[in-house]
Order: structure tokens, then C-alpha cells, then sequence
């Protein structure tokens, strides 16, 4: 039978050869097929939510698929399966899962206003901030005030150094220093009118308790000699349980933003309480609700590499601090902006996801880098009202548009992230007006940068920044020269001369063996399964054939394979070593095949 199996494996290569030769034919021409980094990722993200059930689907995978594709009804159903009331998740409501929902019901304009409600609900006054007024004549010289708060009205000199002198009152202290006035805490839901016999202005200063770091307020009051201004401490933040809530007040306060609330009031506590929340990468929300420059000065700063975005000790990981990055920077597009783009466009997976095709991160990165107009409830796209720009406006943030003496246009639609539609041009000094320098791609700012009309711009030097080995990273290879099986990419090796990234090719990394062995294995195994039914017919056969001389007997003899180096050895300056020529092993005669010899002499004694 060694004979008869001989056989039915050349059968198998021969049925096997136009097989292989068509699946070749068809994955060659599925090569040719050009999408775009961003298509494959939202197709790779659609595939992804298609294979899974609603059930399978987590809360925020949902909510930020529902930001990235908008209304989709598994997407839907999962939302309103993890609904408890009118806050989210079920199990256990949170400020920042409830307010993520907000956005995405927006994004799909689906009716929020129970949502809202509860969250504007769940606030509280911050108390771990301490406040301090501060009174100054225009002039800089000595004057006398009043402060009246409540039942209490009190007197205080100002005098030539600034310093504070009288008696404040219950509520008011004079700081060590002498130039402030300390609010206690039991006094900061009161209002304080302030009168000069000069002309003066007011204004708050605050900070964390036992921090050195001191913030104004935005707000600075002025009046003429004998005139009142007044001020008032409105520091609020978002609670969960009896205590405020961090990471949720900033989601919270982004998603009521988005929804067209005032948040002003959230401000000093997210502000004061960002040095000990780094974690959670606060500067990429709160440029979103301030538009303020050391917001933008600490999103670019802390770009690594020039490529992503990861926050010390984060609780997520780099693709999603990066989306929380990109969704600050949206629109903008800046060098640090576009440099982000193109490292995430660089460190696909092969179906075009990110992060081993992770849904969340996927969605998130897709939603704050290159949104697009998605279906809504109502039917129509997210972008159906009229341009702003087209209509001869700008989008800008609501604090920027009230800085250039503007006024919000909401029938206008705009596309970036916390943009709204804008009467008047948002004011940007160019680069060269504030002494600074705008810096190239592959550079890094020394120093502080600020917005400016012509990019980022850089208040201190320059400085280059080696490149990163992206390509190792991220499971590719450096060699001189990619082999069978892999695919040269763009990926950077490091800056490295006469080297080059490659990465599997698609059509073998989805699969340890290629569709076209598989096909060949199936039909091996169906024709050895048909040679043991029909064994005895292929007996009478080969018996037959051999006696008309239309074969001789031959045996197989393998081959050594020829020797590889291992893949352990090829590193980042490996240069793979050519194959040497091998010598053909002698044949030599075999000897007879007496196993089939006998089982053929008992055939023709049976038919005898």
C-alpha cells in the first residue's frame, strides 16, 4: 500500500496546484484594494461591535462606539440596559459613566434633560479651597474701605506698600504677608460689597489647602471713587456620595458644557485640585472648558515623544490619554495635533484598530481625532444644520468667543469637540508678537508654548528629539530587508540607516497556516479516507497496472530542509545571512518491495 499512498499524495498535489493558484490570484488582488487609515479603523470598528451581542458589549464600549458611529440600536440597547434611573451603571451610578452617556446622547441628539438634571443635582460647595480677596487702588496709594457682608460692615486702611491694616471683621482675616484677606469657611456662601474713597478694583484669589500654587479669578471688578463692587465665592464641584468626585466633576462639567450649561462655578475646584489628579490627565479637559494657556502649555509639554499622550500613573493607558489629548487639540491642527495623527495612523493593527482592536480605545481615539457626521435619533446626520464658517463665522470655545467680544451663534453647526459657533474672530497673537518660535515636527519647546494665529507657539528653545523605534514597539522587525511572508511599512526603526520596519503580511497574520494548506490538508485527509473504503479495488488496480509494465517500482528518499538562522536572532541591526548552496544527497538503489509483492501473490492465488 506505500505505492497506493504514493500515489494519492500526487492526486492531491496535482487537484491542490490550480487551488492554491486561485486563492494566491484572489488574495493578490485583495492587495491592491487602498483604504485609507482612518476607513480601516472605523470598519474595524464596526466589525468589531458586529461580532459580539449587546450583552457582550461593555457600558463604555457602547457609549463611546455611540460617539464614534452614532445611533446604532445595539449600541442603544446596551446603554439602556445598564441604565438605573437617570444615571449609569446599574449596579452603581457614577458622575463620570453618567456624564459620558450625556455626551453620546447628544452626539445622536437624543433628549438629555433628566440626565442634565441629575447631575447639575449632584453638586455641593468645594471646601477644600481656601479664598482670599484682594483690594487695590488704581493709583497705588493709601485709601480707606468698606466691607459689608451680612449684619457686619468693617473698615480696613490700605496703605502706600499695599498693605492691609484695621479690622476685617468675623469673616475676613489679614494674611501674614498683609496684602490679602483671608474668606474663612463658614463665610463662603456670603457677599462681600466693597467702597473706596479711591478708585479701586477687586477680585478673588484661591488655592488648595497647603498648596503654594495661587489661581485668579477671571472675573476683576472695578469702580470710581465712592462706588460698590461686589463679589462672590461660587466654587462648586460634582459629588458622588458625600464627598466631591474628581475625574467625574471634569467629565461632568465637559458634558454640561457640551449641553450649553454655565460651568463657571466648577472651575477653581478643577483648577486648584489638578496638580494631585495628574492621573487622570486634567489639562486635555479643562483647556476644553477654559481655553486657558497653561492648559495648552501643559498638553503640549507633555507630549512624549512628539507621538502620544500617557499621564504618570494613569489609570487607562496611552491610546486613551492620547484621545483625551486629540480631543483638546481638536481642530486646532497644530504640530502636536498632526504629529499624534500620524504616530496612531503608524501603530495600527492589521484590521486597523488600536491597542490589540480594543472597542473603547478604538471608539474614543476615532471620536477625538477624525470625527465624522454620524446618524442621530431624528434621522439626520449630526451636521445637517449650516456651517458656522460657511455662514462667515468661526468656532471657537465659549470662553474664547467671549474674550473677542463675540456672541454664540447656535443655529450654526461646528465640527471640533466644545467648539461653538462664534460672531467674532477668536483673538491669537501671532508668534513673533509674544517672543516665541514655532517649533518643527521633530522638535521639542524648552519652555512654556501658548496658542498662537501661526501654530504652537514656544517661549523657549527648540530642542531636537530622537527618534522613537516604532516599529519594534509594536511588533515589527528591523532588517536590511523584509522576507517572505512580511511586508516592508513606514514605521520608524529609530532613524536608523539602511534599515526597514516589516510586520507580518495581513493575509498570513490572521492564521498560522495559509487558507490554501488548509484546503490542501482537507482534500489529503478525504482522499486517504476514500483509498481505506476502496482499499481492495486499488488492489485489483495496481496489481493490474503493474503488470502491464506501466509503472516500476521507486521509493521517496527525504531531504535535509536547508538550515535557517533562528528568529530569536534577528534584532534591530541584524542583517539576515545569505543561504548557502546545498549538495544534492547521492541516491542510491532500493530494494525490493516485498511487503506489496506478497500482498499481490495472495490476489492471484485467490482469483485462482
Amino acid at each position: 500500500m506505500k505505492k497506493v499512498g504514493v500515489l494519492i499524495v500526487l492526486c492531491a498535489i496535482l487537484l491542490a496546484v490550480p487551488i492554491l493558484a486561485q486563492s494566491n490570484g484572489s488574495s493578490e488582488k485583495n492587495s491592491t484594494i487602498d483604504l485609507s487609515g482612518v476607513d480601516r479603523a472605523y470598519q474595524c470598528l464596526q466589525d468589531q461591535i458586529d461580532d459580539k451581542e449587546s450583552s457582550a458589549l461593555s457600558l463604555q464600549e457602547a457609549v463611546f462606539s455611540t460617539l464614534a458611529l452614532g445611533s446604532q440600536e445595539k449600541l442603544k440597547d446596551k446603554i439602556k440596559d445598564e441604565q438605573n434611573g437617570d444615571c449609569w451603571p446599574d449596579s452603581t451610578c457614577t458622575l463620570k459613566d453618567t456624564a459620558q452617556v450625556l455626551l453620546a446622547y447628544d452626539r445622536i441628539n437624543k433628549n438629555t434633560e433628566d440626565i442634565e438634571t441629575y447631575l447639575l443635582e449632584h453638586n455641593e460647595t468645594a471646601t477644600d479651597l481656601s479664598w482670599f480677596l484682594i483690594i487695590d487702588a488704581v493709583n497705588h496709594g493709601a485709601s480707606s474701605c468698606s466691607i459689608d457682608y451680612g449684619s457686619t460692615s468693617a473698615t480696613v486702611t490700605i496703605g502706600d506698600d499695599l498693605k492691609i491694616s484695621g479690622n476685617p471683621g468675623s469673616c475676613l482675616s489679614i494674611v501674614p504677608s498683609g496684602f490679602w484677606l483671608e474668606v474663612k469657611n463658614s463665610c463662603l456662601d456670603k457677599t462681600y460689597e466693597i467702597s473706596c474713597d479711591q478708585d479701586f478694583v477687586t477680585t478673588l484669589l484661591y488655592q488648595k489647602s497647603g498648596s503654594d500654587t495661587v489661581y485668579i479669578s477671571p472675573n476683576t471688578n472695578s469702580a470710581s471713587s465712592s462706588g460698590t463692587t461686589t463679589e462672590t465665592i461660587n466654587a462648586r464641584c460634582f459629588k458622588e456620595g458625600s464627598t466631591c468626585d474628581y475625574e467625574g466633576s471634569l467629565w461632568a462639567a465637559l458634558a454640561l458644557q457640551e449641553t450649553g450649561h454655565d460651568i463657571s462655578s466648577f472651575i477653581p475646584y478643577l483648577l486648584a485640585l489638578a496638580e494631585d489628579n495628574k492621573r487622570f490627565f486634567p489639562s486635555s479637559i479643562l483647556y476644553s472648558l477654559t481655553n486657558g494657556e497653561d492648559q495648552f502649555s501643559n498638553i503640549v509639554s507633555s507630549q512624549i515623544s512628539n507621538n502620544f499622550w500617557q499621564a504618570p500613573s494613569t489609570r487607562y493607558n496611552k491610546f486613551y490619554d492620547t484621545a483625551l489629548g486629540l480631543l483638546a487639540l481638536q481642530g486646532a491642527s497644530n504640530v502636536e495635533e498632526n504629529n499624534a495623527k500620524e504616530y496612531l495612523l503608524d501603530v495600527q493593527t492589521p484590521l486597523g484598530c488600536w491597542n490589540n482592536n480594543n472597542i473603547r480605545d478604538t471608539a474614543f481615539l476615532l471620536y477625538s481625532g477624525w470625527p465624522n457626521s454620524v446618524p442621530t435619533d431624528s434621522g439626520t446626520p449630526s451636521t445637517a444644520a449650516e456651517s458656522c464658517e460657511a455662514a462667515g463665522n468661526f468656532c471657537q470655545s465659549v470662553i474664547s468667543c467671549d474674550d473677542s467680544g463675540g456672541a454664540i451663534l447656535n443655529e450654526f453647526e461646528c465640527q471640533g469637540f466644545g467648539q461653538r459657533c462664534c460672531s467674532a474672530p477668536p483673538f491669537l497673537p501671532t508668534c513673533s508678537e509674544i517672543n516665541g518660535v514655532v517649533c518643527s515636527a521633530n522638535q521639542q519647546c524648552s519652555g512654556t508654548s501658548q496658542p498662537s494665529s501661526g501654530g504652537t507657539c514656544c517661549l523657549g528653545s527648540c530642542l531636537e528629539v530622537a527618534s522613537q523605534n516604532v516599529c519594534e514597539e509594536f511588533g515589527g522587525v528591523c532588517d536590511t530587508s523584509c522576507g517572505d511572508g512580511e511586508t516592508q511599512t513606514s514605521s520608524s526603526c529609530g532613524g536608523e540607516s539602511g534599515v526597514v520596519c516589516c510586520e507580518l503580511s495581513n493575509s498570513s497574520s490572521g492564521s498560522s497556516f495559509p487558507t490554501g494548506l488548509i484546503i490542501l490538508f482537507s482534500i489529503l485527509i478525504l482522499l486517504v479516507v476514500l483509498a481505506i473504503i476502496f482499499r481492495k479495488k486499488l488492489q485489483v488496480w495496481w496489481f493490474k497496472f503493474k503488470k502491464r509494465g506501466g509503472m516500476k517500482s521507486s521509493s521517496l528518499k527525504s531531504r535535509r530542509p536547508p538550515r535557517f538562522p533562528p528568529t530569536s536572532l534577528r534584532g534591530r541591526n541584524h542583517v539576515r545571512p545569505r543561504r548557502l548552496p546545498q549538495r544534492r544527497p547521492l541516491r542510491r538503489p532500493t530494494k525490493p518491495d516485498r511487503e506489496m509483492d506478497d500482498v499481490f501473490k495472495k490476489l492471484r492465488d485467490m482469483s485462482k
